[in-house]
């Protein structure tokens, strides 16, 4: 996939990253050089869906993405390692829908 613009949104659905993140929260992700290091939040698409997860480990070109909700996540503990070429782009930013509208 050819990333054109260096920014995307996303909305957060469900409670897998809480306390970090709850539902309707919304995140910025950069998306162009993503240099991953360990703890590092990203965008992920896989089966078609667009998720919010953690890295926890990284070998090689894959990761291994967790969410910080450990009880109510599905992550590579249910899907395995995850390619790299996966990753939508790393979060910059996270607030509410008005957050991000507003600037502030």
């Amino acid at each position: 996939m050819i990333k054109i613009l260096p920014i995307s949104r996303y909305k957060i659905y469900g409670n897998s990253m809480l306390p970090t993140f709850k539902e309707g929260n919304e995140v910025l992700t950069f998306n162009w050089f993503i240099n991953l290091k360990v703890g590092d939040l990203v965008v992920a698409k896989l089966g078609g869906k667009d998720i919010v997860k953690r890295v926890h480990k990284i070998s090689g070109r894959k990761i291994y993405i967790l969410g910080d909700n450990k009880n109510n996540s599905t992550d590579s503990q249910d899907f395995g390692w995850v390619d790299k070429s996966a990753i939508m782009g790393r979060v910059i930013y996270y607030g509410t829908q008005k957050d991000l509208t507003s600037g502030r």
